[in-house]
């Protein structure tokens, strides 16, 4: 027997499927910056942080990708301390956005930092600069299996030029490698400069043997012959005037180390305001501006959403420790 449905019946039953779907998207409603966005960065202006929030700020005014204002503001000091309490101090902001680095995940690991990248909300990973270790264009040292060869016979027989600290992305790469060639990181004589310019200007000038950094820095160096890059820390090889460098791992030893530029917003945001910032950060990757920028730079575009990024965090920091521990300066 067929039973009809009174007309009053559809007619609420519709009106509750209606008011269903208005609180269901109210509850994933986009959520999307409402006021000035700032880009916080941990050190001074013309730094690498720096650059790319400036590049990212340009982009969005061009391609009208965020709405409204996007500010740089420069929270320098303290080995990225002073931009970590800066953000933690604004739990739940959306608007607030850093500049975060593998630097600060180890600022934290080595106590140079209370605050660490993991106590943030890490939002997305944009690029990597994988670290060179380069020689005088006329050193003796032949190539990187020589290097090596020297370090194990004796670790102190060279000395070695990184910046800017014990224990950063630059010293790590070198110390990873030893490590995976059988020889004592913690042994070996190790320079810090204030910086990869005032490093690579007495590699140079014959004071120091060896120098590591991100690739950019040694390569106009590189192609004048003015020094040689012996092998690069990248899981394959680097492209344009390097592409003749070979990786450690193509020459045996399980190295994959850069310097990663990710994003990351204060304490405690909500899915929303993460769903929305992969989306802005996967647009801007994609643009023509960054993706020059990444030629010129010779950095690679690494680019991770917040899911996927947290299970590389996670793999970062563990790798870290390892060598950190070898290094006898893990304090966390």
């Amino acid at each position: 027997m067929i039973r009809f449905i009174p007309l009053r019946a559809l007619f609420y039953g519709a009106l509750i499927l209606f008011i269903g779907s208005l609180f269901s998207g109210a509850a994933f409603a986009a959520w999307k910056p409402t006021e000035k966005v700032e880009i916080v960065v941990s050190c001074k202006a013309g730094c690498g942080p720096d650059r790319i929030a400036r590049l990212i700020q340009k982009i969005w005014k061009t391609h009208n990708i965020v709405p409204g204002v996007a500010v740089v503001l420069n929270k320098a000091g303290g080995g990225g301390g002073v931009q970590l309490e800066y953000m933690s101090a604004r739990k739940g902001n959306g608007h607030i956005l850093g500049v975060g680095s593998s630097s600060a995940l180890g600022s934290y690991l080595t106590g140079r930092t209370k605050v660490g990248l993991l106590d943030m909300t890490p939002l997305v990973l944009l690029v990597t600069e994988y670290i060179c270790t380069a020689v005088k264009g006329d050193s003796p040292i032949k190539d990187a299996k020589d290097l090596l060869a020297r370090l194990k016979k004796d670790p102190q027989s060279l000395s070695l030029g990184t910046a800017t600290s014990r224990g950063g992305p630059n010293h790590q790469a070198i110390a990873l490698t030893a490590l995976r060639a059988g020889i004592d990181p913690a042994k070996m004589k190790v320079v810090v400069f204030q910086s990869g310019r005032i490093g690579r200007t007495n590699l140079l000038g014959g004071h120091i043997d060896i120098a590591q950094s991100s690739t950019g820095g040694f390569i106009n160096h590189h192609k004048q012959g003015k020094l040689r890059i012996l092998a690069v820390s990248a899981p394959s090889r680097l492209g344009g005037a390097v592409k003749n460098v070979p990786t450690w791992k193509e020459l045996g030893y399980d190295v994959d180390f850069g310097s990663f530029r990710s994003i990351m917003g204060p304490p405690g945001l909500s899915r929303e305001q993460i769903a929305y910032w992969d989306d802005v950060f996967a647009k801007t990757v994609k643009t023509k501006e960054f993706q020059q920028s990444l030629v010129k730079r010779q950095m690679k575009e690494t680019f991770m959403k917040h899911d996927q990024l947290m299970k590389f965090l996670a793999q970062q920091d563990k790798q870290m420790r390892e060598v950190l521990g070898a290094l006898n300066i893990l304090r966390r």
